[in-house]
Protein backbone atom coordinates (compact mmCIF):
# COMPACT_ATOMS: atom_id res chain seq x y z
CA UNK A 1 0.00 0.00 0.00
CA UNK A 2 1.56 3.22 -0.88
CA UNK A 3 1.31 6.79 0.06
CA UNK A 4 0.42 9.79 -1.29
CA UNK A 5 -1.37 10.31 -4.80
CA UNK A 6 -4.78 10.55 -5.07
CA UNK A 7 -7.82 9.21 -3.38
CA UNK A 8 -11.86 9.15 -2.66
CA UNK A 9 -12.95 12.09 -1.17
CA UNK A 10 -16.29 13.27 -0.41
CA UNK A 11 -17.07 15.15 -3.27
CA UNK A 12 -16.44 12.51 -5.27
CA UNK A 13 -19.81 10.87 -4.43
CA UNK A 14 -21.55 14.01 -6.50
CA UNK A 15 -23.65 12.39 -9.45
CA UNK A 16 -21.50 11.79 -12.42
CA UNK A 17 -21.89 14.33 -15.07
CA UNK A 18 -24.11 13.56 -18.28
CA UNK A 19 -20.69 12.91 -20.39
CA UNK A 20 -19.20 10.59 -17.71
CA UNK A 21 -22.57 8.62 -17.62
CA UNK A 22 -22.48 8.27 -20.96
CA UNK A 23 -19.00 7.19 -21.38
CA UNK A 24 -19.95 4.37 -18.68
CA UNK A 25 -23.05 3.21 -20.73
CA UNK A 26 -20.37 3.26 -24.11
CA UNK A 27 -18.05 1.02 -22.12
CA UNK A 28 -20.60 -0.93 -20.56
CA UNK A 29 -21.68 -2.01 -24.22
CA UNK A 30 -18.10 -2.72 -25.52
CA UNK A 31 -18.01 0.23 -27.84
CA UNK A 32 -15.09 1.75 -26.32
CA UNK A 33 -12.35 0.05 -23.63
CA UNK A 34 -12.62 0.89 -19.86
CA UNK A 35 -10.01 1.75 -17.99
CA UNK A 36 -9.63 -1.49 -15.85
CA UNK A 37 -10.34 -4.72 -16.02
CA UNK A 38 -10.12 -7.30 -12.65
CA UNK A 39 -10.64 -10.81 -14.30
CA UNK A 40 -11.07 -13.76 -12.96
CA UNK A 41 -12.42 -12.83 -10.01
CA UNK A 42 -15.17 -14.25 -7.44
CA UNK A 43 -17.37 -11.04 -6.56
CA UNK A 44 -18.81 -10.96 -3.19
CA UNK A 45 -22.87 -9.58 -3.71
CA UNK A 46 -24.20 -8.92 -0.61
CA UNK A 47 -28.14 -7.87 -2.43
CA UNK A 48 -28.19 -11.18 -3.99
CA UNK A 49 -26.59 -13.47 -1.28
CA UNK A 50 -24.13 -14.90 -3.86
CA UNK A 51 -21.18 -15.30 -4.79
CA UNK A 52 -20.02 -15.94 -8.22
CA UNK A 53 -16.91 -15.63 -10.81
CA UNK A 54 -16.70 -13.27 -13.56
CA UNK A 55 -15.00 -10.22 -14.51
CA UNK A 56 -15.21 -6.17 -13.37
CA UNK A 57 -15.09 -3.70 -15.83
CA UNK A 58 -14.36 0.27 -14.37
CA UNK A 59 -14.33 3.46 -16.05
CA UNK A 60 -14.01 6.81 -14.94
CA UNK A 61 -14.11 5.80 -11.21
CA UNK A 62 -17.23 3.85 -11.62
CA UNK A 63 -18.20 -0.10 -12.34
CA UNK A 64 -19.12 -0.29 -16.38
CA UNK A 65 -19.77 -4.11 -16.27
CA UNK A 66 -19.60 -6.81 -14.21
CA UNK A 67 -19.79 -10.04 -16.88
CA UNK A 68 -17.35 -11.32 -19.20
CA UNK A 69 -15.21 -10.84 -22.28
CA UNK A 70 -15.00 -7.43 -20.93
CA UNK A 71 -11.98 -5.37 -22.00
CA UNK A 72 -9.72 -2.37 -20.63
CA UNK A 73 -6.55 -0.38 -20.90
CA UNK A 74 -5.26 -2.33 -17.86
CA UNK A 75 -5.53 -5.18 -16.68
CA UNK A 76 -5.05 -6.74 -12.80
CA UNK A 77 -5.70 -10.76 -12.82
CA UNK A 78 -7.72 -11.79 -9.51
CA UNK A 79 -7.21 -15.30 -9.90
CA UNK A 80 -9.57 -16.80 -8.34
CA UNK A 81 -9.44 -13.88 -5.38
CA UNK A 82 -12.44 -12.71 -3.84
CA UNK A 83 -14.00 -8.95 -4.95
CA UNK A 84 -16.48 -7.43 -2.21
CA UNK A 85 -17.25 -4.00 -1.88
CA UNK A 86 -15.26 -1.49 -0.22
CA UNK A 87 -15.79 -1.50 3.47
CA UNK A 88 -18.00 1.50 4.98
CA UNK A 89 -17.76 2.21 8.98
CA UNK A 90 -21.32 4.21 9.24
CA UNK A 91 -20.32 5.71 12.55
CA UNK A 92 -16.80 6.06 13.92
CA UNK A 93 -15.56 8.85 15.58
CA UNK A 94 -11.70 9.47 13.92
CA UNK A 95 -10.16 11.33 16.46
CA UNK A 96 -10.57 8.06 19.14
CA UNK A 97 -8.37 6.69 17.27
CA UNK A 98 -5.81 9.65 18.06
CA UNK A 99 -4.90 9.81 14.23
CA UNK A 100 -5.52 12.64 11.71
CA UNK A 101 -7.55 11.13 9.04
CA UNK A 102 -4.49 11.19 7.02
CA UNK A 103 -3.13 8.73 10.11
CA UNK A 104 -6.21 7.11 9.96
CA UNK A 105 -6.16 6.01 6.36
CA UNK A 106 -2.86 4.89 7.20
CA UNK A 107 -3.94 2.44 9.17
CA UNK A 108 -7.55 1.24 7.72
CA UNK A 109 -7.14 1.10 3.63
CA UNK A 110 -4.77 -1.78 3.58
CA UNK A 111 -7.09 -2.88 6.05
CA UNK A 112 -10.08 -2.90 3.30
CA UNK A 113 -12.02 0.49 4.63
CA UNK A 114 -12.92 2.71 1.53
CA UNK A 115 -15.38 5.16 3.30
CA UNK A 116 -16.23 6.34 6.79
CA UNK A 117 -19.46 8.72 8.00
CA UNK A 118 -17.45 10.38 10.59
CA UNK A 119 -18.80 11.93 14.04
CA UNK A 120 -16.63 14.42 14.90
CA UNK A 121 -18.00 15.75 18.08
CA UNK A 122 -14.76 15.45 19.80
CA UNK A 123 -13.61 18.55 17.29
CA UNK A 124 -16.50 20.00 17.55
CA UNK A 125 -16.67 20.38 21.66
CA UNK A 126 -13.18 21.39 21.59
CA UNK A 127 -13.42 23.70 18.76
CA UNK A 128 -16.74 24.72 17.67
CA UNK A 129 -18.30 24.35 13.96
CA UNK A 130 -14.65 24.91 12.58
CA UNK A 131 -13.56 21.45 13.53
CA UNK A 132 -16.25 19.72 11.32
CA UNK A 133 -15.16 21.52 8.25
CA UNK A 134 -11.48 20.93 9.41
CA UNK A 135 -12.60 17.37 9.64
CA UNK A 136 -14.08 17.17 6.10
CA UNK A 137 -11.14 18.94 4.66
CA UNK A 138 -8.39 16.65 6.39
CA UNK A 139 -10.48 13.98 4.91
CA UNK A 140 -10.40 15.14 1.43
CA UNK A 141 -6.78 14.83 1.34
CA UNK A 142 -6.56 12.18 3.25
CA UNK A 143 -7.08 9.21 0.52
CA UNK A 144 -10.41 7.73 1.77
CA UNK A 145 -13.75 8.63 1.35
CA UNK A 146 -14.66 10.80 4.63
CA UNK A 147 -18.16 12.03 4.96
CA UNK A 148 -19.80 13.43 8.09
CA UNK A 149 -22.65 13.64 10.76
CA UNK A 150 -23.17 17.45 12.14
CA UNK A 151 -23.28 16.67 16.02
CA UNK A 152 -26.05 17.03 17.59
CA UNK A 153 -24.86 17.78 21.31
CA UNK A 154 -22.29 20.09 21.96
CA UNK A 155 -22.09 19.75 25.08
CA UNK A 156 -23.04 16.29 25.45
CA UNK A 157 -26.17 17.44 28.20
CA UNK A 158 -26.33 20.66 30.62
CA UNK A 159 -23.78 18.73 32.88
CA UNK A 160 -20.84 19.41 30.63
CA UNK A 161 -18.86 22.01 29.54
CA UNK A 162 -16.15 21.99 26.84
CA UNK A 163 -14.63 24.21 24.86
CA UNK A 164 -17.93 25.54 22.40
CA UNK A 165 -21.37 25.40 22.69
CA UNK A 166 -23.13 24.81 19.44
CA UNK A 167 -27.03 25.22 19.47
CA UNK A 168 -29.73 24.27 16.41
CA UNK A 169 -28.69 27.43 14.06
CA UNK A 170 -25.21 26.36 14.06
CA UNK A 171 -26.17 22.64 13.31
CA UNK A 172 -28.67 24.19 11.03
CA UNK A 173 -25.65 25.36 9.06
CA UNK A 174 -23.31 22.12 9.10
CA UNK A 175 -26.17 20.36 8.11
CA UNK A 176 -26.15 22.16 5.06
CA UNK A 177 -21.56 21.44 4.16
CA UNK A 178 -21.56 19.32 1.57
CA UNK A 179 -20.69 15.94 2.44
CA UNK A 180 -22.93 16.02 6.12
CA UNK A 181 -24.91 13.57 5.75
CA UNK A 182 -27.32 13.89 9.02
CA UNK A 183 -27.45 15.04 12.14
CA UNK A 184 -25.28 12.68 14.25
CA UNK A 185 -25.99 10.57 17.67
CA UNK A 186 -28.28 12.30 19.69
CA UNK A 187 -27.18 11.07 22.78
CA UNK A 188 -29.08 13.60 25.33
CA UNK A 189 -31.98 11.13 25.69
CA UNK A 190 -33.00 12.54 29.08
CA UNK A 191 -33.66 16.09 27.03
CA UNK A 192 -35.61 13.99 24.13
CA UNK A 193 -38.00 12.22 26.57
CA UNK A 194 -38.18 15.55 28.73
CA UNK A 195 -39.30 18.04 25.81
CA UNK A 196 -36.13 19.97 26.12
CA UNK A 197 -36.56 22.67 24.18
CA UNK A 198 -33.06 22.77 23.03
CA UNK A 199 -32.44 19.30 22.40
CA UNK A 200 -36.16 19.71 20.29
CA UNK A 201 -34.98 22.28 18.03
CA UNK A 202 -31.77 20.27 17.24
CA UNK A 203 -34.03 17.81 16.48
CA UNK A 204 -36.34 19.77 14.42
CA UNK A 205 -32.97 21.25 12.47
CA UNK A 206 -32.10 17.82 11.20
CA UNK A 207 -35.82 17.10 10.08
CA UNK A 208 -35.86 20.44 8.34
CA UNK A 209 -33.26 19.75 6.72
CA UNK A 210 -34.46 16.16 5.73
CA UNK A 211 -31.61 13.97 7.01
CA UNK A 212 -30.72 11.33 8.98
CA UNK A 213 -30.91 11.46 12.38
CA UNK A 214 -28.63 9.30 14.30
CA UNK A 215 -30.00 7.71 17.85
CA UNK A 216 -27.68 7.02 20.89
CA UNK A 217 -29.91 5.65 23.77
CA UNK A 218 -28.07 3.90 26.07
CA UNK A 219 -30.19 1.45 28.59
CA UNK A 220 -33.43 3.11 26.95
CA UNK A 221 -36.21 -0.09 27.27
CA UNK A 222 -39.85 0.16 26.81
CA UNK A 223 -42.01 2.66 27.00
CA UNK A 224 -38.90 5.04 26.66
CA UNK A 225 -37.58 3.88 23.47
CA UNK A 226 -40.93 3.64 21.98
CA UNK A 227 -41.25 7.59 22.63
CA UNK A 228 -37.46 7.96 21.90
CA UNK A 229 -37.88 6.39 18.25
CA UNK A 230 -41.18 8.06 18.10
CA UNK A 231 -39.26 11.54 18.38
CA UNK A 232 -37.53 10.75 14.82
CA UNK A 233 -34.48 9.18 15.42
CA UNK A 234 -33.73 6.12 12.87
CA UNK A 235 -30.19 4.16 14.50
CA UNK A 236 -29.26 3.53 18.07
CA UNK A 237 -25.60 2.13 18.46
CA UNK A 238 -26.28 1.09 22.43
CA UNK A 239 -27.61 -2.23 22.56
CA UNK A 240 -25.29 -4.76 24.86
CA UNK A 241 -27.61 -7.51 24.71
CA UNK A 242 -30.04 -9.08 22.19
CA UNK A 243 -33.03 -8.58 23.81
CA UNK A 244 -32.10 -4.82 23.18
CA UNK A 245 -31.17 -5.07 19.84
CA UNK A 246 -34.15 -6.81 18.62
CA UNK A 247 -35.95 -4.13 20.92
CA UNK A 248 -34.57 -1.61 18.85
CA UNK A 249 -35.43 -3.45 15.46
CA UNK A 250 -38.81 -4.10 16.54
CA UNK A 251 -39.22 0.01 16.96
CA UNK A 252 -38.15 0.61 13.66
CA UNK A 253 -34.92 1.78 14.45
CA UNK A 254 -31.40 0.94 12.17
CA UNK A 255 -29.05 -1.55 14.21
CA UNK A 256 -25.52 -0.34 14.60
CA UNK A 257 -23.78 -3.29 16.19
CA UNK A 258 -20.61 -1.66 17.95
CA UNK A 259 -16.93 -3.35 18.25
CA UNK A 260 -14.32 -0.56 19.30
CA UNK A 261 -11.83 -0.31 21.90
CA UNK A 262 -14.21 0.92 24.83
CA UNK A 263 -17.24 -1.01 24.19
CA UNK A 264 -17.67 -4.54 22.46
CA UNK A 265 -21.09 -5.93 21.83
CA UNK A 266 -20.42 -8.23 18.65
CA UNK A 267 -19.93 -11.27 20.06
CA UNK A 268 -22.85 -10.46 22.50
CA UNK A 269 -25.44 -9.83 19.61
CA UNK A 270 -24.46 -12.27 17.29
CA UNK A 271 -27.69 -14.11 17.40
CA UNK A 272 -29.87 -11.24 15.98
CA UNK A 273 -27.55 -11.05 13.21
CA UNK A 274 -27.58 -14.84 12.26
CA UNK A 275 -31.26 -13.94 12.01
CA UNK A 276 -30.37 -11.83 8.91
CA UNK A 277 -32.07 -8.53 10.39
CA UNK A 278 -33.18 -6.49 7.37
CA UNK A 279 -31.69 -2.96 8.89
CA UNK A 280 -28.74 -3.70 10.44
CA UNK A 281 -24.63 -2.95 9.97
CA UNK A 282 -21.62 -2.92 11.85
CA UNK A 283 -19.55 -0.12 13.25
CA UNK A 284 -16.58 0.84 15.24
CA UNK A 285 -17.69 3.91 17.12
CA UNK A 286 -14.00 4.61 19.30
CA UNK A 287 -11.02 2.68 17.69
CA UNK A 288 -7.67 2.68 19.15
CA UNK A 289 -4.57 3.43 16.67
CA UNK A 290 -2.93 0.19 18.38
CA UNK A 291 -6.14 -1.93 18.38
CA UNK A 292 -6.08 -1.10 14.27
CA UNK A 293 -2.75 -2.27 13.68
CA UNK A 294 -2.48 -5.25 15.84
CA UNK A 295 -6.09 -6.46 15.14
CA UNK A 296 -7.80 -4.53 12.44
CA UNK A 297 -10.50 -2.39 11.37
CA UNK A 298 -13.88 -3.58 9.94
CA UNK A 299 -12.00 -6.62 8.89
CA UNK A 300 -11.70 -7.84 12.24
CA UNK A 301 -15.23 -7.72 12.76
CA UNK A 302 -15.98 -9.86 9.55
CA UNK A 303 -14.06 -12.34 10.60
CA UNK A 304 -15.95 -12.18 14.03
CA UNK A 305 -19.37 -12.67 12.02
CA UNK A 306 -18.58 -15.48 9.89
CA UNK A 307 -16.64 -17.67 12.78
CA UNK A 308 -20.20 -16.73 14.40
CA UNK A 309 -22.35 -18.76 11.81
CA UNK A 310 -23.03 -15.68 9.11
CA UNK A 311 -22.67 -16.08 5.56
CA UNK A 312 -19.65 -13.89 4.23
CA UNK A 313 -22.20 -12.00 2.03
CA UNK A 314 -24.32 -11.57 4.95
CA UNK A 315 -21.35 -10.67 6.86
CA UNK A 316 -20.16 -8.47 3.78
CA UNK A 317 -23.22 -6.29 3.43
CA UNK A 318 -23.00 -4.71 6.98
CA UNK A 319 -20.24 -3.01 6.19
CA UNK A 320 -21.51 -2.01 2.61
CA UNK A 321 -24.87 -1.67 1.16
CA UNK A 322 -26.34 -1.39 4.26
CA UNK A 323 -24.84 1.17 5.67
CA UNK A 324 -24.30 2.94 2.43
CA UNK A 325 -28.10 2.54 2.00
CA UNK A 326 -29.11 3.85 5.59
CA UNK A 327 -26.83 7.05 5.02
CA UNK A 328 -28.28 7.65 1.44
CA UNK A 329 -25.01 6.92 -0.25
CA UNK A 330 -27.11 5.66 -3.25
CA UNK A 331 -23.90 4.57 -5.49
CA UNK A 332 -21.35 2.98 -2.72
CA UNK A 333 -21.55 -0.65 -1.43
CA UNK A 334 -21.99 -2.76 -4.01
CA UNK A 335 -19.96 -4.27 -7.03
CA UNK A 336 -22.11 -3.16 -9.90
CA UNK A 337 -23.00 -1.17 -12.73
CA UNK A 338 -22.84 2.60 -11.98
CA UNK A 339 -21.72 2.25 -8.46
CA UNK A 340 -18.33 3.87 -7.49
CA UNK A 341 -15.08 1.39 -8.11
CA UNK A 342 -14.48 1.21 -4.17
CA UNK A 343 -13.68 -2.62 -4.13
CA UNK A 344 -11.45 -5.13 -2.05
CA UNK A 345 -9.66 -7.83 -3.33
CA UNK A 346 -9.63 -10.69 -0.77
CA UNK A 347 -7.65 -13.81 -0.19
CA UNK A 348 -10.67 -15.39 1.38
CA UNK A 349 -13.67 -15.54 3.39
CA UNK A 350 -13.07 -16.74 6.57
CA UNK A 351 -9.83 -14.27 7.58
CA UNK A 352 -10.72 -11.90 5.07
CA UNK A 353 -6.93 -10.76 4.00
CA UNK A 354 -6.54 -8.04 2.34
CA UNK A 355 -4.79 -8.10 -1.31
CA UNK A 356 -5.53 -4.54 -2.71
CA UNK A 357 -7.91 -1.94 -1.58
CA UNK A 358 -9.45 -0.04 -4.43
CA UNK A 359 -11.02 3.48 -4.08
CA UNK A 360 -12.43 5.18 -7.47
CA UNK A 361 -10.80 2.63 -9.71
CA UNK A 362 -7.01 2.98 -7.68
CA UNK A 363 -5.39 1.13 -5.99
CA UNK A 364 -5.42 2.92 -2.47
CA UNK A 365 -3.40 5.70 -1.39
CA UNK A 366 -3.25 7.56 1.90
CA UNK A 367 -2.83 10.88 1.58
CA UNK A 368 -0.27 13.54 2.20
CA UNK A 369 0.06 16.23 5.78
CA UNK A 370 -3.03 17.53 7.20
CA UNK A 371 -4.34 20.60 7.41
CA UNK A 372 -2.71 23.32 10.19
CA UNK A 373 -5.23 22.78 12.42
CA UNK A 374 -4.63 25.66 15.90
CA UNK A 375 -5.73 25.86 19.52
CA UNK A 376 -7.74 23.00 21.87
CA UNK A 377 -4.56 23.12 24.26
CA UNK A 378 -4.83 22.59 27.96
CA UNK A 379 -4.84 25.26 30.54
CA UNK A 380 -5.68 23.76 33.96
CA UNK A 381 -5.49 27.45 35.45
CA UNK A 382 -3.40 29.14 38.31
CA UNK A 383 -4.74 26.92 41.11
CA UNK A 384 -3.31 23.88 39.58
CA UNK A 385 0.01 24.19 41.60
CA UNK A 386 -1.02 23.72 44.44
CA UNK A 387 -4.07 21.37 44.32
CA UNK A 388 -5.49 18.93 46.65
CA UNK A 389 -7.69 16.11 45.50
CA UNK A 390 -9.28 14.96 48.90
CA UNK A 391 -12.89 13.07 48.45
CA UNK A 392 -15.58 12.79 50.78
CA UNK A 393 -15.71 9.24 52.48
CA UNK A 394 -19.70 8.91 51.86
CA UNK A 395 -19.61 9.29 48.02
CA UNK A 396 -20.25 6.25 46.17
CA UNK A 397 -17.47 4.61 43.98
CA UNK A 398 -17.28 4.37 39.70
CA UNK A 399 -17.24 0.63 39.32
CA UNK A 400 -14.79 0.73 35.87
CA UNK A 401 -15.49 -1.84 33.12
CA UNK A 402 -12.44 -2.74 30.63
CA UNK A 403 -14.78 -4.00 27.82
CA UNK A 404 -17.56 -1.59 28.03
CA UNK A 405 -18.35 2.91 28.52
CA UNK A 406 -20.88 1.79 31.20
CA UNK A 407 -19.80 2.14 35.01
CA UNK A 408 -21.36 0.50 38.11
CA UNK A 409 -22.32 1.88 41.64
CA UNK A 410 -20.30 0.94 44.31
CA UNK A 411 -20.55 1.29 48.02
CA UNK A 412 -18.33 3.90 49.48
CA UNK A 413 -14.90 3.27 51.21
CA UNK A 414 -14.86 0.76 48.18
CA UNK A 415 -12.58 2.24 45.45
CA UNK A 416 -8.55 1.82 44.82
CA UNK A 417 -8.12 4.45 42.33
CA UNK A 418 -8.52 7.80 42.13
CA UNK A 419 -9.99 9.54 39.05
CA UNK A 420 -9.60 13.49 38.83
CA UNK A 421 -11.57 15.73 36.51
CA UNK A 422 -10.01 18.91 35.74
CA UNK A 423 -11.35 21.28 32.96
CA UNK A 424 -8.81 22.34 30.43
CA UNK A 425 -10.04 25.20 28.83
CA UNK A 426 -8.81 28.14 31.51
CA UNK A 427 -11.41 27.99 34.20
CA UNK A 428 -9.72 26.46 36.85
CA UNK A 429 -12.43 23.76 37.85
CA UNK A 430 -11.93 20.37 38.65
CA UNK A 431 -13.84 17.30 41.01
CA UNK A 432 -12.25 14.12 42.05
CA UNK A 433 -13.88 10.84 43.54
CA UNK A 434 -13.01 7.17 43.93
CA UNK A 435 -13.16 3.81 41.21
CA UNK A 436 -12.47 0.53 41.54
CA UNK A 437 -11.41 -2.51 38.93
CA UNK A 438 -8.90 -0.62 37.22
CA UNK A 439 -5.61 -1.99 39.28
CA UNK A 440 -2.86 1.26 38.72
CA UNK A 441 -1.72 2.02 41.97
CA UNK A 442 1.66 4.03 42.72
CA UNK A 443 1.11 6.34 39.44
CA UNK A 444 -0.95 8.50 37.41
CA UNK A 445 -2.33 8.38 33.92
CA UNK A 446 -2.99 11.50 32.55
CA UNK A 447 -4.69 12.50 29.51
CA UNK A 448 -6.30 14.98 27.43
CA UNK A 449 -8.59 12.87 25.66
CA UNK A 450 -12.06 12.89 27.24
CA UNK A 451 -15.49 12.12 25.90
CA UNK A 452 -17.15 14.33 24.76
CA UNK A 453 -16.54 17.99 26.69
CA UNK A 454 -12.30 16.78 26.02
CA UNK A 455 -11.47 17.85 29.67
CA UNK A 456 -8.05 16.45 31.39
CA UNK A 457 -8.81 13.25 33.23
CA UNK A 458 -6.08 11.78 35.48
CA UNK A 459 -6.19 8.21 37.18
CA UNK A 460 -4.49 6.55 40.46
CA UNK A 461 -1.47 8.37 42.17
CA UNK A 462 -0.92 10.91 44.93
CA UNK A 463 -1.66 14.69 44.75
CA UNK A 464 2.10 15.29 43.66
CA UNK A 465 1.78 12.89 41.10
CA UNK A 466 -1.42 14.48 39.78
CA UNK A 467 -0.65 17.71 39.98
CA UNK A 468 2.95 16.98 37.57
CA UNK A 469 0.75 15.08 34.92
CA UNK A 470 -1.17 18.18 34.61
CA UNK A 471 1.94 19.93 33.82
CA UNK A 472 2.90 17.63 31.79
CA UNK A 473 -0.25 17.61 29.58
CA UNK A 474 -0.27 22.03 29.35
CA UNK A 475 3.51 21.41 28.36
CA UNK A 476 2.76 18.92 25.69
CA UNK A 477 -0.15 20.86 24.26
CA UNK A 478 -2.55 18.00 24.92
CA UNK A 479 -1.82 14.05 24.88
CA UNK A 480 -1.51 11.20 27.25
CA UNK A 481 1.31 10.77 30.01
CA UNK A 482 2.24 8.49 32.79
CA UNK A 483 3.72 9.86 35.88
CA UNK A 484 5.37 7.58 38.85
CA UNK A 485 7.37 9.29 41.62
CA UNK A 486 7.27 12.72 39.96
CA UNK A 487 8.90 11.19 36.96
CA UNK A 488 7.34 11.15 33.21
CA UNK A 489 7.48 7.52 32.37
CA UNK A 490 5.96 7.29 29.06
CA UNK A 491 4.29 10.17 27.05
CA UNK A 492 2.31 10.66 23.33
CA UNK A 493 1.78 14.40 22.35
CA UNK A 494 -1.60 15.16 20.87
CA UNK A 495 -0.98 18.45 19.14
CA UNK A 496 -4.16 18.52 17.05
CA UNK A 497 -6.72 20.16 19.15
CA UNK A 498 -5.51 17.78 22.02
CA UNK A 499 -6.78 15.20 20.44
CA UNK A 500 -4.75 13.84 17.76
CA UNK A 501 -1.36 13.36 16.64
CA UNK A 502 0.11 13.89 12.93
CA UNK A 503 2.68 10.93 12.95
CA UNK A 504 2.57 7.61 11.47
CA UNK A 505 -0.02 5.13 13.40
CA UNK A 506 3.12 2.80 14.02
CA UNK A 507 4.94 5.84 15.52
CA UNK A 508 1.87 6.88 17.78
CA UNK A 509 0.96 2.95 18.48
CA UNK A 510 4.59 2.35 20.18
CA UNK A 511 4.01 5.77 22.05
CA UNK A 512 0.38 4.54 23.32
CA UNK A 513 1.85 0.89 23.96
CA UNK A 514 4.75 2.56 26.09
CA UNK A 515 2.26 4.13 28.43
CA UNK A 516 0.09 1.14 28.57
CA UNK A 517 3.12 -0.83 29.74
CA UNK A 518 3.75 1.44 31.99
CA UNK A 519 0.15 1.65 33.49
CA UNK A 520 0.24 -2.15 33.77
CA UNK A 521 3.59 -2.40 35.46
CA UNK A 522 1.87 -0.08 38.03
CA UNK A 523 -1.32 -2.79 38.59
CA UNK A 524 -3.57 -1.33 35.60
CA UNK A 525 -5.40 -4.58 34.29
CA UNK A 526 -7.69 -2.41 32.15
CA UNK A 527 -6.99 -4.07 28.14
CA UNK A 528 -7.17 -0.35 26.98
CA UNK A 529 -6.12 1.71 29.75
CA UNK A 530 -6.24 5.26 27.87
CA UNK A 531 -9.56 4.34 25.97
CA UNK A 532 -11.23 3.54 28.97
CA UNK A 533 -10.33 6.56 31.03
CA UNK A 534 -11.48 8.35 27.92
CA UNK A 535 -14.94 7.78 28.91
CA UNK A 536 -15.33 8.09 32.93
CA UNK A 537 -16.58 11.85 31.70
CA UNK A 538 -19.53 11.20 29.20
CA UNK A 539 -22.85 12.03 31.15
CA UNK A 540 -24.89 10.31 28.83
CA UNK A 541 -23.85 6.88 29.97
CA UNK A 542 -24.58 5.29 32.72
CA UNK A 543 -24.61 5.34 35.80
CA UNK A 544 -21.31 7.21 37.60
CA UNK A 545 -20.29 9.95 35.90
CA UNK A 546 -17.39 12.46 37.06
CA UNK A 547 -17.49 15.98 35.73
CA UNK A 548 -14.97 19.26 36.37
CA UNK A 549 -18.00 20.51 38.36
CA UNK A 550 -18.72 17.10 40.16
CA UNK A 551 -19.91 13.54 40.18
CA UNK A 552 -23.32 12.47 38.06
CA UNK A 553 -25.76 10.17 38.80
CA UNK A 554 -26.59 9.04 35.08
CA UNK A 555 -29.69 7.29 35.86
CA UNK A 556 -31.34 9.93 38.11
CA UNK A 557 -30.05 12.69 35.91
CA UNK A 558 -28.63 14.57 38.90
CA UNK A 559 -25.37 15.46 40.30
CA UNK A 560 -24.81 13.44 43.87
CA UNK A 561 -22.10 16.18 44.63
CA UNK A 562 -20.47 19.30 42.99
CA UNK A 563 -16.92 20.50 43.06
CA UNK A 564 -18.25 23.16 45.57
CA UNK A 565 -20.04 20.77 47.80
CA UNK A 566 -17.38 18.43 47.79
CA UNK A 567 -14.89 21.07 49.17
CA UNK A 568 -17.61 22.29 51.65
CA UNK A 569 -17.76 19.18 52.59
CA UNK A 570 -13.97 18.09 52.67
CA UNK A 571 -13.49 21.85 55.00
Amino acid sequence: MRVGGPGGTAGDMDAAGDAERRRLVRVARGQEPGDLLIRGAQVVQPATREIFEADVLVAGGRVAAVGASLQARRVVEARGAYLAPGFIDGHVHIESSLLTPAGFAQAVLPRGTTGVVAEPHELVNVLGPRGLEWMLEAGAASGLRVWASAPSCVPASEFETGGARVGAAEIARMLRVPGVLGLAEMMNYPGVLGGDEGVWSVLEAGRAAGRRLDGHASGVRGRDLQAYAAAGLHSDHEATTPEEATERLRAGLWLMVREGSAARNLEALLPVLRGRPRRAMLVSDDVSVDELLELGHLDRLLRMCVAGGLHPADAVGLVTCNPAEYWGLHDAGLVAPGYLADFVLLRDLVGFGVLETFVGGREAAAGGPSPALGGGGVALGERWPAATFDIPASWPVIQVHGEQITTGVGAPGTGDARLVIADRYGRGEWSACWTSGTGLSGGTLGISVLHDAHHAAFLGGSDADIRAAGQALEELGGGAVLIAGGQVRARLPLPYAGLMSDRPPQEVASALRQITDAARALGCVLPYPVTTLSFLGLTVIPALKLTPAGLLDVHAWTLLGTADTQAEHLR
